[in-house]
């Protein structure tokens, strides 16, 4: 199964749809949560929102969870040791308010366990190797006082 989640705050309707269009391809089972988008999934069973517990239930089955470029689902991946594929909204196409996920993801790109695409292309070759995407190493999970200290301080200054 794989899990794909846009947040809360924005919706992400192109990556809800690339998930829909692959999913019609391929015989996997997807489940995704679209906050308010409006674009809505005719091959992939979908929810709005889910609560806590059910969401990283999803997480934790899932063989690949598929996000938006966000922190906090991140750590969730890492801590239930889960591979994370990320991708950036993008704004000029109008899907936040800056280019912020886009930085991110170079700097998401390093840590174990941790894919991104910024293109269908990139997402869909991620997607045709889920057998062989690792979750995060269990030293370096978000558990890990270490790794949350690098990544706060990252968030606080930017600096490495």
């Amino acid at each position: 199964m794989i899990f794909v989640a846009v947040g809360t705050q924005f919706p992400f309707d192109r990556l809800v749809k690339l998930m829909d269009e692959w999913a019609a391809e391929h015989d996997e089972k997807v489940i995704a949560q679209i906050s308010d988008g409006k674009y809505l999934p005719q091959h992939i069973e979908w929810h709005r929102f889910l609560d806590g517990a059910q969401y990283n239930k999803n997480i934790q089955d899932a063989a690949v969870f598929v996000s938006h470029a966000g922190m906090g689902n991140i750590i969730s991946a890492r801590e239930q040791g889960t591979p994370i594929i990320v991708m950036n909204r993008q704004y000029k196409l109008g899907e936040h308010r800056n280019d912020h996920q886009a930085d991110g993801l170079k700097w998401m790109a390093k840590l174990d366990g941790v894919y991104t695409a910024s293109t269908q292309q990139e997402l869909f070759d991620h997607l045709g190797q889920i057998d062989k995407l690792q979750p995060a190493d269990p030293e370096n999970r978000a558990g890990n006082p270490e790794l949350t200290a690098y990544i706060a301080n990252y968030i606080k200054t930017g600096k490495r």
